[in-house]
């Protein structure tokens, strides 16, 4: 009866531990699966990504950092004033919406428009170079990417009405020339100050302009320089930097 007993005893205490260490072998799985999911990009296209990021152009001298931040260059202030790159990869649409759904990974969450429109590389992206930079921003996303909403005249089609429509609203208003100053030496003087972006006409000596063409760069762009959503520049903050540059220009 006591040899019974025992080995009945032995047997759940047998089936506890298969059953515990199943459990286990379960837990681990689940968090492997949880690991792998949180690093299912490429990490070798993921340093490409962030290698590509960092480059700059031999015509232009711009590199994505100098406009957008990945989490660590807000020295830059520049990058403020632009989407940032944390998940682009992830989000519905990018660039005001220009591209959507399955573009936005076939873009590099718009990486390859810049490439060509603004960079000026020189020779088109390529497939695995839109990789690299969707596992690049990838890689810096801790979840689901945050939507970013942004109003632009400047594309798919610029709206040529709507500016000049901005241009007469912008002439008319009472500008704060302190806080021109402040968004100008943010923005337009990462370019237009110090000579760091090659071909860019450095301020004031080589600029020529008047309040319709400072408000035509700011809403539009012109060859390397990007466009300025509503949500980043205002019409009231465009008239301030207008009223600053064409004050200092008259000095």
């Amino acid at each position: 009866m006591k040899k019974q007993i025992y080995l009945v005893l032995s047997a759940v205490v047998l089936m506890s531990f298969y059953s515990c260490s199943k459990n286990k072998d379960v837990t681990e799985t689940k968090k492997d699966t949880e690991i792998k999911k949180e690093t299912s990009f490429n990490t070798d296209e993921s340093a490409k990504g962030k290698e590509l990021f960092y480059t700059a152009s031999n015509l232009t001298g711009l590199k994505c950092a100098d406009c957008h931040s990945d989490g660590t260059n807000k020295d830059n202030t520049n990058t403020k004033y632009f989407a940032d790159v944390i998940g682009a990869n992830k989000r519905q649409s990018v660039f005001a919406g220009m591209y959507k759904g399955d573009e936005v990974t076939s873009t590099g969450a718009g990486a390859s428009f810049c490439w060509e429109t603004f960079l000026k590389m020189g020779k088109p992206i390529s497939g695995d170079e839109v990789k690299a930079f969707n596992a690049y921003f990838e890689s810096l996303s801790k979840g689901d990417a945050k939507t970013l909403n942004y109003t632009t005249i400047a594309i798919p089609k610029p709206d040529k009405s709507k500016l000049k429509d901005d241009q007469t609203k912008i002439a008319g208003m009472t500008p704060d020339i302190k806080n021109g100053e402040r968004i100008f030496k943010e923005t337009c003087g990462f370019c237009h100050q110090g000579n760091k972006i090659k071909h860019a006409p450095s301020f004031p000596d080589d600029f020529e302009g008047n309040l319709k063409s400072i408000v035509y760069h700011i809403r539009m762009g012109s060859k390397f320089m990007p466009f300025y959503p509503y949500e980043m520049i205002s019409d009231q903050e465009a008239a301030d930097i207008t009223e600053y540059t064409l004050k200092n220009l008259k000095k």
